[in-house]
């Protein structure tokens, strides 16, 4: 004889009830995982965009300054060798092409800069207001730097045919050029550094971001060629002069 068993309603309730709760439960960390998950792979895409752009910004500053801090150590070296000719006039005699040595060559790639002025999307990128206005006076500053010490003492250099006259060449006002061009060059370096710690980037990964740049464009590099070329145009230029002198 069979004996049937029933199971009393309120423990199939029970087992039912204990289902659906962890069936709602898994549905939950399911989605919370789903959604959760996506937002942090956006948030550190968006944190990765941000980085890269702060970088971007700041290696070319860095590379700017390098530049200004090349062109003012060319400069004092050009009033070192001012002080000799005004001590011994006879070294401009015996060779009237000596300040060629200390004629600087600066060239600013303006890219970035555009990219950074021009583009909201980038400064929305960056979330920070104060960085974005500090880079925006170091690039006033490089194009203070450009047009009132390297562009004025550029034009100064050839109206004086590079400074043959012992006249032209005392009157060149070498210290002023290194004590304004000097003041442009210690502002943009605090505000450089001022620019790390705000977006929190060491000088390692500045350097380490640097590498990465060089190892991108290395193959392509020209900079070399181009040296090559503008030592060559002076020295055809001072051979050309040489020979004009001949012929009076």
């Amino acid at each position: 004889m069979l004996v049937k068993i029933h199971t009393p309603k309120s423990l199939k309730t029970g087992v039912t009830l204990k289902q659906f709760l962890l069936s709602l439960l898994a549905t939950t960390i399911s989605i919370i995982l789903t959604f959760g998950t996506a937002a942090w792979v956006d948030n550190r895409k968006k944190n990765e965009a941000k980085l890269e752009i702060v970088k971007m910004i700041l290696y070319d500053v860095a590379g700017s300054i390098e530049q200004i801090q090349k062109t003012d150590s060319i400069l004092r070296e050009g009033f070192e060798q001012q002080v000799a000719v005004a001590a011994q006039p006879e070294l401009l005699t015996k060779n009237p092409y000596i300040f060629h040595n200390f004629f600087p060559q600066i060239t600013f790639s303006e890219t970035v800069e555009r990219i950074f002025s021009s583009n909201i999307e980038t400064i929305n990128v960056i979330e920070n207001v104060n960085f974005a206005e500090e880079v925006s006076r170091l690039y006033l500053l490089r194009k203070k730097y450009l047009e009132e010490i390297y562009e004025d003492y550029q034009n100064e250099y050839k109206e004086k045919n590079g400074f043959k006259d012992y006249s032209q060449a005392m009157g060149l006002d070498f210290s002023m050029y290194i004590c304004i061009g000097g003041m442009y060059l210690n502002e943009m370096k605090k505000r450089f550094e001022l620019c790390k710690q705000m977006m929190g980037v060491s000088d390692a990964e500045l350097e380490s971001y640097r590498q990465k740049r060089f190892d991108m464009v290395h193959p392509m590099s020209f900079d070399s060629i181009d040296n090559a070329l503008t030592r060559e145009m002076m020295q055809n230029l001072e051979r050309l002069d040489e020979a004009k002198e001949k012929g009076k």
